[in-house]
């Protein structure tokens, strides 16, 4: 229907105040409930908006988890790059192997930190999982695993 044809409906309705029923496209009163022609219903409910997600606590718990994990490498990370005694049964002291070493702790570390952070934000599930994965072998780790990986529908990415 072009615009001559909706200019033709609105002149036979002989209301300037009418439209067309979407159901059966016939002119109608623009206050009117029901369609007089087809009976559609104008009064029904709208669209329920989207539920909320339901937020529990498991990904904070989860990403507290993974943060407390996350500290212990940054600490022995940087125990190994310092040469420490402490860190290891034997010593690397200060050779680039045991700086190299610690280097690497520590961005696993920082890694496993970021993945906790997201966590406690309900943000990037997939790097979330990233953080818990680099430290499953400690015990908090694969609670914090568990928990991101059971709680993913709260995850907005």
């Amino acid at each position: 229907m072009g615009l001559a044809g909706t200019w033709m409906t609105m002149q036979s309705s002989g209301s300037a105040a009418s439209r067309n029923c979407v159901a059966c496209g016939r002119p109608i009163a623009w206050d009117a409930n029901v369609c007089q022609y087809c009976g559609h219903d104008y009064r029904s409910v709208m669209a329920p908006q989207a539920l909320k997600k339901s937020e529990s606590m498991v990904p904070v718990a989860a990403g507290v988890l993974i943060l407390l994990s996350s500290i212990g490498y940054l600490i022995l990370g940087g125990l190994i790059a310092a040469g420490s005694t402490i860190a290891l049964p034997f010593s690397l002291e200060t050779s680039a192997v045991g700086i190299a070493c610690g280097i690497v702790v520590l961005l696993l570390g920082l890694g496993a930190f970021m993945g906790g952070v997201y966590a406690t934000q309900r943000k990037h599930w997939t790097l979330a999982v990233i953080g818990g994965i680099i430290v499953l072998p400690t015990l908090l780790g694969l609670l914090g695993l568990i928990l991101v990986i059971v709680s993913k529908d709260e995850f907005t990415s």
